[in-house]
């Protein structure tokens, strides 16, 4: 018995349905963005990102064309990211209407950097841009306004953070302390933070501190501790630059040295240190 042309209408319907309705979701990009290579201490990891923004693609009926991810500090302007720039060019090619980012701050820090990207995708490609944690619409002139004044509150939270840091570290600086940055060729950071003495290290600090006062030339005594297969800091061979730094280093003789740079002005350190010194006074 063969059946009615009506019935294999209907189920050509119904299997072209799922189509037609994968073709109607509104397809999106998600951005993520870390510091650096990794980043998972402050929760804001790729992985995190990641799962964030699949499910919350999932939770609205988003097609997720495509995920899109910068390892770069965030006071680095959007158009300068190889990343973002990817995300641009799939705007320009109308591929999605709607940006999906974890939090706005995976954007940009400095506010005129969010802000004019925000009006540039709306207005050069009309593409919505949507935070998964947070609940502002960007297409809406209220939701604008609020991610504004978030974006002007989140860059002075920042600020204030900096200005702390910076103000720890010349405090500590002040009384002697390591301020941070890497520990210099003959020590290693201890577990509070401070500079312990690497011996095998020291011994070559000596060496150098004793050859550039029996008059030998940097590069002299360069080629000397690579002819004798002493590897430098980093491991590789010697350069001139590098005993040059050892030899102009006050750390050895237990002193700390920095120069401080903030809102212009600068602000010199030299204190006796609380650390060993490796040169006898």
């Amino acid at each position: 018995m063969q059946g009615s042309d009506r019935v294999k209408r209907l189920r050509g319907r119904a299997s072209s349905k799922p189509v037609a309705k994968e073709a109607s979701k509104p397809k999106v990009v998600a951005y993520l963005r870390v510091s650096t290579e990794g980043q998972f201490s402050d929760g804001h990891g790729l992985d995190v990102q990641e799962r964030a923004v699949r499910a919350f693609a999932l939770s609205q009926g988003y097609q997720l064309i495509e995920l899109v991810t910068d390892c770069v500090s965030g006071a680095t302007a959007p158009v300068e990211r190889e990343g973002f720039r990817r995300v641009m060019d799939l705007a320009g090619e109308g591929a999605f209407t709607i940006l999906l980012l974890y939090k706005f701050d995976r954007l940009a820090r400095n506010v005129l950097h969010a802000v004019t990207s925000v009006h540039q995708m709306r207005d050069q490609h009309g593409i919505v841009i949507r935070s998964v944690t947070e609940p502002i619409d960007t297409a809406t002139p209220m939701g604008e306004m609020i991610f504004t004044v978030l974006a002007s509150m989140a860059a002075q939270e920042r600020q204030v953070i900096t200005e702390r840091t910076f103000g720890g570290r010349r405090e500590k600086a002040v009384k002697g302390g390591f301020a941070g940055g890497a520990a210099p060729y003959g020590y290693r950071r201890d577990k509070d933070g401070g500079l312990e003495v690497v011996e095998a290290e020291a011994a070559v600090v000596r060496r150098i501190f004793d050859e550039r006062a029996a008059g030998r030339t940097l590069q002299a005594i360069a080629a000397g501790l690579n002819a004798d297969g002493l590897p430098s800091k980093r491991g590789g061979p010697w350069q001139v630059s590098s005993v040059a730094y050892v030899a102009d280093n006050p750390k050895y003789r237990g002193a700390v040295e920095y120069l401080f740079t903030w809102n212009g002005a600068d602000t010199h350190v030299l204190r006796e240190g609380q650390h060993q010194p490796i040169l006898l006074p």
